[in-house]
């Protein structure tokens, strides 16, 4: 675990909804905050908006969707900030790890360029100090051989060197939150653990605030200090990560967590839990829960009004009425 955070909030989303069309919500009274110095996991199924909420943070929703409610990072209001000012603080003090490297770099351009390019649009350097700088870079995030890689192109390289390449962008110009979306999702295991301990290393140098999105609850354990749980556009679940994974309340989160890998084939082996349903699409979701078709704790309250998100401690929040465990 990290050291303890700052109070003061690096981040924080305040009431964020988004939506497309005529009203239609897919992101729906988002609340979180991220400290310096603090991993936060924002965590749950594909389509619960995760990736939306990292792409309205960095102000890089498309035209078609509506955003209303706050995000304030380091005392500026991105969702009032022009595309002007928005640009200046992607790099400087927010930068976005994307889910897939080879798509996230520009195939036509050596990595060595890349990175430069990033930092001649924030800093007002040479291009030879900018070359030297990114060999420091690739060199910080265990690049090997960085020089004779300078001028290769991003298809010559592995998934993990990708990865690093994109995480040497990402820190170019020592931002202050870093948002990683499903960093290790196309790498081997033995890759993912060196990219989590490389994010990790990191962070503490530089003490950055980390959003770390994903669906692997064990990549959360292993380097988050704080969970946040999504279902179908809302939090669901929220506290520090030991306490929610050890005794989760929602039975969303206690579905995830029953429906992991939990050993090999052999005698008295348990067959895999599953979720049963799937994810309501944003126009059809339910008027109560969100999650009250696939609950298996479902009664008639739930079914009439969405359940508030409500504080179980003062560093730990559930929307449910029917807890696992019994009442809050």
């Amino acid at each position: 675990m990290t050291t303890p955070p700052r109070t003061e909030p690096l981040l924080a989303v305040n009431e964020l909804s988004i939506s497309y069309g005529a009203g239609i919500p897919l992101v729906q009274e988002l609340n979180f905050t991220v400290r310096r110095g603090e991993t936060v996991g924002l965590v749950g199924e594909s389509g619960c908006g995760k990736s939306l909420t990292a792409l309205a943070v960095m102000g890089l929703l498309p035209p078609n969707l509506k955003t209303a409610g706050g995000i304030d990072l380091g005392g500026s209001d991105i969702t009032k900030l022009d595309a002007r000012s928005l640009r200046k603080m992607r790099g400087s003090q927010m930068a976005m790890i994307f889910q897939e490297p080879l798509t996230a770099l520009n195939p036509v351009m050596t990595i060595g360029s890349q990175v430069v390019e990033v930092l001649l649009a924030h800093n007002k350097i040479t291009k030879a100090e900018a070359a030297k700088r990114t060999l420091e870079l690739f060199e910080l995030v265990r690049i090997p051989d960085a020089a004779a890689r300078f001028n290769d192109y991003p298809h010559r390289l592995s998934g993990g060197m990708r990865q690093r390449v994109v995480i040497a962008i990402a820190i170019a110009c020592n931002p202050s939150l870093l948002i990683a979306d499903e960093p290790t999702t196309a790498l081997d295991v033995t890759v993912q653990a060196q990219i989590l301990r490389l994010l990790k290393r990191l962070q503490r140098d530089a003490d950055l605030g980390l959003l770390l999105i994903t669906h692997d609850l064990g990549v959360v354990r292993q380097v988050a200090d704080r969970i946040v749980v999504m279902y179908a556009g809302c939090v669901v679940e929220e506290g520090p990560v030991d306490e929610v994974l050890d005794n989760p309340r929602h039975p969303y989160t206690a579905g995830l967590l029953a429906a992991r890998p939990h050993g090999s084939r052999t005698a008295g082996a348990e067959r895999l839990a599953d979720i049963r349903g799937t994810v309501p699409a944003p126009h059809a979701r339910p008027g109560g829960c969100l999650f009250e078709p696939r609950c298996p704790n479902a009664q008639a309250d739930c079914r009439a009004v969405r359940p508030p998100l409500s504080p179980l401690s003062a560093d730990r929040a559930l929307r449910c009425y029917h807890p696992v465990g019994g009442a809050n």
